[in-house]
């Protein structure tokens, strides 16, 4: 009776938590059952309530989950109440009581809370119980996705084009942008300012949320937009951060990547591919590379198709192959690095089966549009001049083709810019750890690069062939590393931390068996 008592209260809570928060703009009472009379939460207010985690070993965790109520903008006096989901899994026994917190930050912006994982027995374990060895965690969900309160996803898809025809740029283009001005409408449509769906915002929803549960300082922890988002923080409330430990740097000007810098880590694996047995005699004339550049120019100057069969249909159905199309192949068609030079050499011998299969496949899928709250904050962040500038003379541009399109067709829907001061880098001396893989296809190595001799109290940790999730990449490997980094976390000592982590060569993918 009492859990049943609490989820109701959750639920009023919730359904509140998007009103206005003055007394003004509450509903008078009616006669119907269904009317709700509750004003919203205070702003700056947060609800907890307990968490029963299961583990392995058949035990449950307590941990505290809840909502922070905070303005939707906060330069504007009056704003809508928003809800920002939050976890707080209290340090061990084996942590120092001295400890600042660890904030964990996480990327896309697109998290999806933790409620499905959590209820995997040993998930806890595995992935967050090493940071509660060190201090109590918190995870913050981001603004307007996912479990907070309001976010909304509009389903709908984009027709289909033709695959044995030119694809037609200019109305994939329209028809990208009228799916994206549904979904903004939508948002309009609850009455909600979405100006204050923004990186700065969220930045402050980490110091409420600091405040709130009565932390002094913090440890910032984040990785991806989770860099990008901890960097607004430090550079806002530098005070509240003891350490900070970063990877996949995305700093105030790197949300469109660079053309170049993505393409220097296929350069990078290409080299190893090349040297590697697995691939002796296959690699083609003048390296992997030069044979992209080779399938390109086929494609651009004669056209060509390729008859497959649709799985959904049955039927034959023939694929175009044109520059533009052969320009999608760049990255692999058939998943990961590891692939990736078994997908080159295919396409260079002219063997062209695979990939019209898996455009078939792709244009099968039905597609999902995010949240209006992901394009406000990326689109807010957006790009200096400068740099779009350069990201458009990019040799690399030619190959990638549709390079940071998404952004570049839909940012103009949105109307979100924070402006080229937002986008300047800055000096901290906050003791950070940055760990950054050379093999990051979300987030290029350069980025750390540029960004590292900003951060004037800092360790950078390379790590080789290291993807996107280079942290958990470098723990699976180096038990030491793992070790010391928590030490870091914990007491801010960097003396054990390495100069760089090697990940092993993949186990090449062989060419795949259709």
């Amino acid at each position: 009776m009492k859990q049943t008592n609490l989820l109701f209260l959750i639920l009023i809570l919730l359904s509140t938590a998007c009103s206005q928060a003055n007394e003004s703009n509450t509903t008078e009472p009616t006669s119907s059952f269904h009317t709700a009379t509750a004003k919203a939460p205070e702003a700056g207010s947060i609800f907890l309530y307990p968490e029963r985690i299961p583990l392995d070993n058949g035990g449950i965790l307590n941990a505290e989950r809840g909502m922070m109520f905070a303005p939707l903008n906060r330069s504007k006096p009056g704003s809508d109440v928003i809800a920002i989901e939050v976890y707080r899994f209290k340090a061990s026994e084996k942590a120092d009581p001295q400890t600042p917190p660890i904030f964990f930050l996480h990327g896309g912006p697109s998290f999806q809370g933790l409620e499905r994982s959590l209820q995997r027995r040993g998930y806890f374990e595995s992935r967050w119980q090493d940071f509660t060895d060190v201090a109590d965690l918190v995870i913050i969900s981001q603004r307007g996705i996912g479990p907070s309160k309001p976010t909304t996803l509009i389903e709908t898809t984009i027709p289909n084009q033709a695959l044995d025809q030119p694809f037609d740029m200019e109305k994939q283009a329209s028809d990208y942008q009228q799916v994206l001005e549904k979904e903004k409408k939508a948002w309009e449509d609850l009455g909600l300012d979405l100006s204050g769906f923004n990186v700065l915002e969220a930045a402050a929803d980490i110091d409420e949320v600091r405040q709130a549960l009565g932390y002094d300082k913090i440890i910032i922890w984040g990785g991806s937009f989770g860099s990008h988002w901890g960097m607004a923080h430090i550079r806002n409330y530098p005070e509240t951060v003891e350490r900070v430990i970063f990877r996949g740097m995305e700093g105030p000007d790197h949300t469109y990547d660079h053309p170049g810098h993505l393409w220097n880590v296929f350069k990078r694996v290409a080299e190893e591919a090349e040297s590697s047995p697995d691939f002796a005699g296959l690699i083609p004339e003048g390296g992997l590379i030069n044979a992209f550049g080779k399938i390109i120019e086929k494609a651009e100057k004669t056209p060509f198709k390729v008859s497959v069969q649709n799985p959904t249909t049955g039927q034959q159905q023939e694929v175009l192959f044109d520059r533009l199309s052969v320009r999608q192949l760049v990255r692999g068609y058939s998943g990961g690095l590891a692939s990736w030079p078994s997908d080159v050499i295919t396409l260079y011998n002219n063997n062209y089966e695979p990939a019209a299969r898996r455009f078939l496949a792709r244009n099968e899928d039905q597609r999902s549009f995010r949240t209006a709250s992901y394009w406000m904050l990326d689109c807010g962040s957006g790009i200096t001049p400068n740099r779009l500038a350069e990201h458009d003379a990019d040799p690399a541009m030619d190959l990638l083709g549709r390079m940071n399109w998404g952004y570049k067709t839909g940012c103009s829907v949105w109307d979100s810019d924070l402006g080229d001061d937002f986008r300047q880098n800055f000096e901290t001396e906050i003791p950070t750890v940055i760990v950054h893989g050379t093999w990051d296809t979300s987030t290029p190595y350069e980025n750390a690069l540029e960004l590292v001799p900003f951060f004037k109290n800092s360790k950078f940790i390379p790590v080789l062939r290291g993807p996107h999730g280079a942290i958990q990449a470098a723990f699976r490997t180096s038990e030491s590393f793992k070790k010391a980094l928590f030490k870091f976390a914990a007491t801010g000592d960097t003396t054990d931390l390495p100069e760089q982590v090697e990940i092993p060569q993949p186990e090449w993918k062989p060419f795949e068996d259709y």
